[in-house]
């Protein structure tokens, strides 16, 4: 009988921030072809974005989306959505490339956080991101497990 696959496991520090009027969000540290940045996960989130206006990603050929299926909603439609390829996407130990990475602008929600916890984020990690790689994110801990 054949053994399934042993998948290998990343496990990296989360931080949780609650936010004036209530709620909390969940940001991790990640890096984007070396570079260290922030990006907030968001289960809610159908898409990982990245945010097409940072300097971070100024080498990057982006392009547009074909077709109609241009709204990775957060709860509005958004009409400049762009994809292209990230070499090296890392969180902690965790590697990969993303060759369909999707971009838009996150200069609103930008303002936001750097008024309410004084940062900027590089991106939405979202529902796809962790559920391809089997995310398990511990809030007792304060750690996110990726599997790969």
């Amino acid at each position: 009988m054949k053994q399934p696959k042993q998948l290998n496991s990343y496990t990296t520090r989360i931080k949780i921030k609650s936010l004036e009027g209530g709620g909390k969000h969940i940001f991790v540290p990640c890096s984007i072809d070396g570079t260290m940045s922030i990006i907030l996960i968001d289960t809610g989130c159908s898409n990982t974005v990245f945010d097409c206006s940072s300097e971070l990603f100024s080498g990057i050929s982006l392009h547009d989306i074909k077709g109609t299926n241009k709204n990775y909603s957060l709860n509005a439609s958004i009409d400049e959505v762009k994809v292209g390829k990230i070499k090296q996407f890392a969180i902690g130990k965790f590697t990969t490339d993303i060759n369909r990475a999707v971009f838009i602008s996150l200069e609103q929600i930008n303002s936001l956080y750097e008024t309410m916890i004084g940062c900027k984020i590089i991106g939405i990690l979202g529902s796809d991101f962790l559920n391809k790689y089997k995310a398990v994110i511990d809030f007792g801990e304060k750690k996110i497990t990726l599997y790969q």
